[in-house]
């Protein structure tokens, strides 16, 4: 790789411009920013010993552009873009609902293009990545991809129509997350703890499960028995959330959020 562009420097760019130049992984002199709000550029730029320029600059010393704008944006960077893209680029878009043949669409027919679908850990480095390339992206250039986004999280690499599953799971998957932590804090208060010990124990208790999954493999279905004594009080509560009907609302917000990835793209 040549060099890095990353044209937008918010809050998924700006954090992954962060944790590239503190991994190693690229040196920060190789990496070039671009963004309309130029005081904003220039802060983040001298904050990590980057570069800045314009996005025919940036094209200029990059070999890999990421274009992390909102998704009503990306059709203009990239008709700034085009008439400086070469085969040689590889062009990845994090914009939520853009398709691979609408990115073509604003390049070259033969233009590799990356599809990237983050969420928002991957802003503290415990991201869910999802990568969908056109078939013009080499193994090589696809491994470079993968290394530099192994360092906002775990990567996976699939195909395009699988997007939209993607969106409603890992994409929109933290807000649901969120929601039940909010709940299970509310509940804490409503059983008589303090906001502060409600929200301590209700977030490491998450964590802690979290981690436990990850760490043992098990099936969620083995950890959750472990927990659960016949006629206790996990078995109490686990029927009261079974019949709100809370397994069939979780996969109906998966399923609705990936119905309206879909729907926003045949808006294209």
């Amino acid at each position: 790789m040549k060099g890095l562009g990353i044209i937008g420097v918010g809050a998924m760019g700006g954090a992954l411009a962060r944790r590239l130049a503190a991994s190693g992984t690229i040196s920060p002199q190789s990496i070039t920013l671009a963004d309309k709000r130029q005081e904003h550029l220039q802060r983040v730029a001298e904050e990590l010993g980057a570069r800045r320029a314009s996005v025919s600059e940036l094209a200029a010393a990059a070999d890999m552009i990421i274009i992390a704008v909102k998704p009503h944006q990306v059709a203009e960077v990239l008709s700034e873009l085009k008439g400086c893209l070469t085969p040689e680029h590889l062009v990845i878009s994090l914009a939520a609902g853009v398709s691979l043949a609408a990115l073509a669409a604003s390049t070259y027919a033969d233009q590799p293009l990356i599809r990237a679908m983050p969420n928002t850990p991957c802003l503290i480095g415990e991201g869910a990545v999802v990568l969908s390339p056109n078939a013009y992206v080499s193994r090589e250039r696809l491994a470079e991809a993968v290394e530099i986004f192994q360092q906002t999280g775990k990567v996976w690499v699939l195909p395009e129509s699988q997007m939209d599953a993607v969106t409603g799971l890992s994409g929109s998957g933290p807000a649901y997350v969120y929601l039940f932590l909010e709940a299970l804090i509310d509940g804490g208060v409503a059983a008589g703890l303090s906001h502060e010990d409600a929200r301590g124990l209700a977030v490491q208790t998450i964590l802690g499960a979290v981690q436990m999954a990850a760490k043992t493999g098990q099936h969620p279905a083995v950890l959750k028995n472990l927990v659960t004594s016949p006629a206790g009080t996990t078995a109490a509560g686990l029927t009261k959330l079974e019949s709100s009907g809370i397994r069939g609302a979780v996969m109906e917000a998966v399923l609705a959020a990936a119905a309206r990835s879909k729907a926003i793209q045949r808006k294209e």
